[in-house]
């Protein structure tokens, strides 16, 4: 918990992430004098929980025969941010995403696989050991290289003169001392504003059911910093939901996100109904997690629905539907049981058993819920669904009971934008130009790829990016020099 060893620097990277980490080791192999700061005690952030990065033409996908065309690659993403992303941004990711993986495996770091997550594009690398195996190999890898890295230190402002960037005023976390620092280039790289109540708040309603998975870092610093230096306020971009998540108002989202209950009450795709007991969508929706996310957030309350049979089902025989929003999907769920029994012992608010539909429906006030769960029957006996058009091999009746209701709220992995970038990843003001000497990378500027829905089509896009962006903003730098 030092002050850094110097006080003046060719770059700052505000942000000891995956993008700040990878802007790092890039500005070392380039010989820039450089200093990452972190205002956390640990390195990485939500890097460390990334499963994959998002790449087109790696090394990988030609020894696996994967062929994607670029051109309508981009197409197809543009049409899905309804051309709300910045095309020319999104297409030098796109082509130099092939060698950002190959770059990353030339570092040592290695993958897993590669190929679509869902229904989606064939894009995702998944990491070895997961991300945090990622950031154990970046840390030493910039050391070596010079960079200077230093935590629970964190920027307060960007300083500049003549129109440039020309350092940065930090603050020790630990003792609230304030150093000002010269540098001539600043990287912001905080990653988001994922845990800032009040920018979510900004972006969406219904926040009191909305529950942050991140690492609690993401706070807007780099979107706040930038608007103060005279950046413009873009648009908010898209929050990452992750699909329904358990809703605890007792304990930290993440404790629930590995339970096999949580998967079966969103991925299964079984029976969602609302504070009414009525069935609002197609539950298949959670084959995108971030429209599942904008479904759930129409209602009040959601619920999700199973019964004995469906729990067997789940625990005995087998999954109705892989787990479609990871690269790892278990045939069975073997825990089911045992965490339902916790949970009902425990008293868990989220977790209700009833013997009967009518006695359930008391204890929610689900007041159509009999009626609902009639129909969706009627529904799953014809093997039609003509109110909302689930797949035919997933209307999986609800005929006896005892009966399990578990309430849902969104989880949020991420929120994106607020800062507009160039092809560059420099920082622009509100009449285009950049703001010489600032550079945005990561979540604090992949706002510029997506509309106002997260690009789950593309998996692996955001920590790609953030290596991408890393890197693009040196490079542009150096060209600069």
């Amino acid at each position: 918990m030092m002050f850094p060893k110097n006080s003046e620097y060719d770059l700052i990277i505000v942000g000891g992430g995956l993008s700040g980490l990878a802007a790092a080791v890039s500005a070392g192999e380039q010989g820039i004098k450089s200093l990452v700061i972190e205002k956390g005690r640990t390195l990485g952030g939500d890097g460390n929980y990334v499963e994959g990065a998002m790449g087109v033409d790696s090394f990988l996908q030609k020894e696996k025969g994967i062929k994607i065309d670029p051109t309508k690659l981009l197409q197809d993403e543009l049409n899905y941010s309804h051309y709300e992303a910045n095309a020319p941004h999104l297409r030098k990711y796109i082509n130099q995403s092939g060698s950002v993986i190959d770059w990353l495996h030339s570092l040592g770091i290695e993958f897993s696989k590669v190929g679509p997550q869902g229904k989606s594009w064939p894009t995702i690398h998944t990491f070895a050991g997961g991300g945090h195996a990622v950031i154990e190999k970046l840390i030493p890898k910039a050391e070596a290289l010079g960079v200077e890295i230093v935590t629970s230190i964190s920027a307060q402002k960007i300083l500049q003169h003549d129109g440039h960037v020309r350092g940065l005023i930090i603050k020790n976390e630990a003792t609230g001392q304030l150093r000002e620092l010269t540098a001539t280039n600043v990287i912001l790289a905080t990653g988001g504003y994922v845990d800032n109540p009040e920018l979510i708040k900004q972006r969406t309603p219904a926040t009191e059911r909305l529950l942050s998975v991140s690492d609690g870092k993401s706070t807007g610093d780099g979107m706040k910093l930038a608007w103060q230096a005279g950046a413009e306020h873009y648009q908010m971009g898209a929050i990452q939901y992750g699909g329904g998540a358990i809703l605890d108002k007792t304990r930290p989202p993440f404790v629930h996100m590995p339970e096999q209950l949580a998967a079966a009450a969103t991925q299964e795709a079984i029976l969602w109904v609302n504070e009414q007991g009525e069935r609002f969508v197609n539950e298949d929706v959670n084959d995108n997690m971030c429209h599942a996310g904008s479904a759930l957030l129409t209602q009040s309350r959601t619920f999700s629905i199973l019964n004995q049979e469906t729990v067997d089902h789940l625990t005995n025989v087998g999954l109705y539907k892989e787990v479609g929003n990871s690269p790892v999907s278990p045939d069975k769920f073997a825990q089911l049981k045992e965490e339902i029994a916790r949970d009902l012992k425990n008293g868990d608010k989220f977790l209700t058993k009833a013997d009967t539909l009518t006695e359930l429906a008391e204890k929610l006030n689900l007041p159509i819920l009999p009626q609902t769960i009639q129909r969706y029957n009627y529904l799953a006996a014809k093997g039609k669904d003509i109110d909302f058009g689930k797949a035919p091999e997933y209307l999986t009746p609800l005929k006896e009971g005892p009966y399990y209701a578990v309430e849902l709220g969104i989880g949020m992995a991420c929120a994106i934008g607020g800062i507009r970038v160039d092809n560059n990843n420099a920082v622009l003001n509100s009449y285009g130009y950049p703001l010489a000497g600032l550079y945005a990378v990561g979540n604090d500027a992949a706002g510029m790829l997506v509309g106002d829905t997260y690009a789950v089509t593309l998996p692996g896009s955001t920590a790609g990016y953030a290596v991408f962006s890393g890197r693009n903003a040196v490079q542009s730098m150096t060209q600069a020099r």
